[in-house]
């Protein structure tokens, strides 16, 4: 595989061929996905014998004891199989894109598969998204690592595989690059970009050849009319995003006294939280799973505020107990089941209070979803988009825009950390400060070295190779010998110092030049400032994959491209 790439190369342009890989990472993240919720799908009728939509209206004694069973099997897997399987998924994402450069276990794809599945199916109260995107980004990094390709292409094809599965699973395919690009990368960079439509495109053509063209909650066609309603939604927008801090803060006290029971073994406490989960559930099932049904009531008005409120409380505890027991599912779908809850509850308030607003309850459902998703992940335009493309209803993309900011705004005025980035904030990761402030290691040496077209060859002389920098602006030239074979890079300021020496009839195989460093042009600009630094020089030889000289990276090329927006 490595073989061909590289014959791939040498024939079909880098942009080209990154754009053919993401067309085969999409179709296969997009067949993943589909196969993925056909497990769920298959996991919950073995346990239940009922499905997704069934499943509001379960009630058995066997619900205590089904997600107890699921549990069990998931704490196995995790504890004997893949660690990384544990938990919601995108952080594991997160830290491989930043810290092990876009490398994760192939393993990966089938024990996050199975160790969700069982928790979706049955009954632990998350999402499929963190799986999803976990499942689609393994598999890019499978892709790309058997390819041998180089680091930065290998982290595109990661976020190509987390898009492509967002994309197929929700219908959602704009949704997916924006989840790809803000959330996993943190980046729009248009290098990025191109790669992941592609793989976006094609994964939920794919998911709609399977699911059908339609909306994940189709809901009636909402609209509001004049200015006055918009102030009830930026009121909605300061309580999502108020809601979504405390989401997250609750999901990680809850994994920490989950931490503090050590006389339970890891692989014992999903089956302990499945307990629980069970119990809550015997008594109000529509917490069990991903839950949309549920969200799908509230988006047209067919729950009470009483059960609203309810099931808003039940949902959070049980959420928070199937992750930090060690269950294996996202935080995205509860995140959206519960900013259902509270959208109805204010806007049921809301129309009480101001009956003139004449905004429906099911309205304010929806946007309140969008609020909590982007006060928990600190990602409106990932959350204004998912929400438009999940509910087809363009009438409410004002109010949805207005609110999702200003939940946002207000999360990140009050909490730093995301409720993805907390996750390896807690480990000692600090992912903001990475992609904030190390730009250096986003940009390749290609990008910013200037080309070399100037040599001068061991027997040339000093004055000789002086006169051919006249009526050049360059400050660099290749220093051969006379086999042709680059011995490395002379400078202008080295040739005019040996001038002043009295050397100017002196051959350059004379002339020592000063210590020179060689780069890989697919190098990133931080690693060639450290070989400058280590070497205490002031520029590099680039050298491409062949090793042959492609041109120069000095200081002065390093902080203008540190400097371009």
């Amino acid at each position: 595989m490595k073989r061909l790439h590289v014959q791939l190369v040498r024939r079909i342009p880098e942009s080209t061929l990154m754009l053919i890989y993401a067309g085969i990472i999409g179709v296969g993240g997009g067949f993943g996905a589909v196969a993925f919720r056909k497990l769920i799908t298959f996991v919950t009728h073995l346990g239940f014998g009922v499905d997704e939509a069934q499943l509001v209206l379960y009630h058995s004694v066997w619900g205590f004891i089904i997600p107890a069973i699921g549990g069990l099997l998931v704490g196995l897997i995790v504890h004997f199989f893949a660690r990384e399987a544990k938990g919601h998924g995108v952080p594991e994402v997160m830290y491989a894109i930043t810290e092990q450069k876009g490398v994760i276990r192939p393993r990966i794809v089938v024990a996050k598969a199975l160790a969700s599945a069982l928790s979706i199916g049955t009954g632990g109260s998350v999402g499929r998204e963190g799986p999803i995107v976990q499942i689609g980004s393994a598999w890019g990094s499978t892709f790309g690592q058997l390819l041998g390709v180089r680091e930065n292409q290998l982290k595109t094809l990661v976020a190509c595989g987390a898009g492509a599965g967002i994309a197929a699973t929700f219908n959602a395919p704009i949704g997916g690059v924006m989840f790809a690009s803000e959330i996993i990368l943190g980046s729009f960079a248009i290098a990025n970009l191109g790669s992941i439509v592609v793989a976006s495109v094609l994964a939920a053509t794919i998911g709609r050849l399977y699911f059908g063209d339609i909306a994940s909650f189709p809901i009636p066609s909402y609209s509001i009319t004049g200015i006055t309603p918009l102030g009830a939604f930026v009121v909605l927008g300061v309580v999502g995003g108020l809601f979504g801090v405390f989401y997250s803060r609750v999901l990680y006290f809850f994994e920490d006294v989950w931490d503090k029971l050590k006389h339970l073994p890891d692989w014992v406490k999903p089956a302990v939280g499945g307990l629980i989960v069970g119990a809550v559930g015997f008594f109000f099932p529509q917490i069990f799973g991903v839950g949309y049904p549920t969200v799908e009531q509230a988006l047209i008005n067919n729950l009470g505020l009483t059960t609203l409120a309810i099931l808003l409380v039940l949902k959070l505890f049980v959420t928070s107990t199937t992750i930090a027991s060690g269950g294996s599912g996202g935080v995205f779908a509860p995140g959206l089941f519960m900013g259902a809850m509270l959208g109805g509850i204010f806007g049921d308030f809301a129309n009480r209070v101001f009956p003139g607003i004449t905004v429906t309850n099911g309205a304010f459902a929806m946007v309140g979803m969008a609020t909590v998703f982007a006060g928990s992940a600190r990602a409106p335009i990932t959350a204004i988009v998912m929400l438009f493309e999940m509910t087809g209803n363009y009438q409410l993309i004002l109010p949805l825009m207005l609110a999702t900011v200003v939940g946002a705004t207000i999360a990140s005025v009050i909490e730093r950390e995301s409720i993805y980035t907390y996750k390896l904030k807690r480990r000692g990761i600090d992912i903001i400060r990475k992609r904030s402030a190390d730009r250096l290691s986003t940009i390749l040496v290609e990008e910013a070295m200037r080309p070399l077209t100037l040599t001068v060859t061991d027997s040339m002389r000093v004055l000789d190779a002086i006169n051919q920098f006249e009526g050049s602006i360059e400050g660099f030239a290749i220093l051969r010998s006379e086999s042709g074979r680059a011995r490395g890079i002379i400078s202008r300021s080295q040739l005019f110092a040996e001038l002043k020496h009295n050397h100017a009839n002196a051959p350059l195989s004379g002339v020592v030049p000063l210590k020179t460093g060689c780069v890989l042009t697919s190098s990133r600009l931080a690693d060639a400032s450290k070989i400058m630094s280590d070497l205490k020089v002031q520029f590099l030889l680039a050298l491409d994959e062949e090793g042959d000289p492609a041109g120069i990276i000095d200081t002065d090329a390093i902080v203008h491209s540190y400097g371009k927006p």
